[in-house]
Parts: C-alpha cells; structure tokens; sequence
C-alpha cells in the first residue's frame, strides 16, 4: 500500500513524499512531550528558540534533528519518520534571526510498511525567520 494521509491545512490527500515531508515538519516543529498520549513524539527543536547562535546550538539542532527523525518503537507506538533515512544536515545561521536548514536523505515510499526498496534521494529546506517558518522540499 502506498503511502498516503491528509494534508493537514486543507485537509486533501497526500501522497508519498509530499506526506513524508509533513510527517517531518509536524516531528520537527512538535516540542518534545507535548502530545498526550504519545509524549515521546517530537523533536527538542522548539526548546532552542531564543538561543544563541553558537557552536553549541548549532551541534544542538543537528542532535535534535538526528534523534527525532530516528525510526523507533516506543511503548508500542512508531515514532520518528520510517520513510526517510537521515543523511546530513547542513545548517546557515550567518544572519541574526535567521536559519536556514537543509535536510537531506533517502526517501523510501514504502518504508513505513518495512519495504526498503525503491530509495530515492531527496531534501528538505527550512528557512526559519522571526516571523515564519518556510518549507520547500525537493
């Protein structure tokens, strides 16, 4: 079975990697224990607002993403994005405010199903300002 889910803004299908994609910006942009019943879902990224932009954030937010994305089994529950094998992250913070983080990997349309097959090499920018968070996935 393909993958498929609701785009959670307009509420139309998604298919494929357009759903990965969601399912990576809901885990990255969801704070860690937030969610009720399954505390373990999320990413520590939201906790990092306001930080200074050093080295130390910067080994932070790679951390972050790393664990978060990380396919896992907990109390039952999957957590992190079966889809998609993290690769690298590349991050730009030269200018006060702004982020912009590249997340690159391999895509596996099946993979939530245990089928690693078929892989395809895909990338995600965040472009992250004071007043927005941008996404384009290629």
């Amino acid at each position: 079975m393909a993958r498929v889910g609701l785009d959670a803004t307009t509420g139309r299908l998604l298919y494929g990697w357009d759903h990965c994609v969601q399912s990576i910006t809901k885990i990255l942009t969801t704070e860690l224990r937030e969610r009720v019943q399954r505390r373990s879902f999320g990413s520590v990224l939201p906790r990092m607002i306001d930080r200074p932009q050093n080295q130390e954030t910067v080994i932070d937010i790679y951390m972050a993403v790393a664990e978060s994305l990380e396919p896992r089994v907990v109390e039952g529950h999957q957590m992190g994005e079966p889809g998609f094998v993290l690769l690298r992250t590349s991050l730009d913070a030269n200018e006060a405010g702004h982020l912009l983080m590249l997340v690159s990997g391999v895509f596996f349309e099946n993979g939530h199903l245990g089928d690693y097959s078929n892989p395809a090499a895909r990338e995600i920018s965040f472009v992250v300002t004071q007043d927005s968070l941008e996404i384009a996935a290629a």
